[in-house]
């Protein structure tokens, strides 16, 4: 009889102990949740961030567009505005003539971007588009290795 006791003492022992360690291990998960999900929202951040700075580098900042449409249109979405923004700058720049694109020196960041697409197996019309240079500026940039 002494040892079915000392049993039944030990499995109560184990089963309150077993309540502390269930709110430990909840308490942690919900930590790892919480900061995967802060995380996200950072990554996601400056993601964004990042996409809007390679934006500003790739557009010509002396075009101003004004178009009566989006004068007499209130978009009240602040992202439909960038998005919008963007558009009419990447609009004006196609329009404008290629003599003016030879002349104006190309910064590095697009230098360094051309060739990683070069690299990456783009072909010269592809990097074109994706960098805003003729395909003549890409060609030459590839020639010279960047320099």
């Amino acid at each position: 009889m002494d040892l079915s006791i000392i049993l039944m003492i030990a499995g109560i022992v184990l089963i309150v102990v077993s309540f502390f360690f269930k709110n430990t291990a909840k308490k942690v998960e919900q930590d790892v949740e919480e900061l995967s999900i802060s995380i996200f929202q950072e990554t996601n951040n400056l993601k964004r961030r990042l996409k809007i700075v390679e934006e500003e580098l790739l557009l010509e900042p002396e075009f101003q567009v004004k178009s009566p449409v989006a004068q007499n249109q209130t978009i009240q979405n602040p992202k439909m505005q960038q998005v919008m923004h963007a558009v009419q700058q990447a609009a004006q720049a196609t329009k404008a003539a290629p003599t003016s694109q030879n002349t104006k020196p190309i910064h590095q960041i697009i230098i360094s971007q051309v060739l990683e697409l070069n690299k990456q197996g783009l072909s010269i019309a592809d990097i074109s588009i994706r960098s805003n240079l003729t395909e003549e500026q890409v060609r030459q940039v590839i020639a010279n290795g960047g320099r």
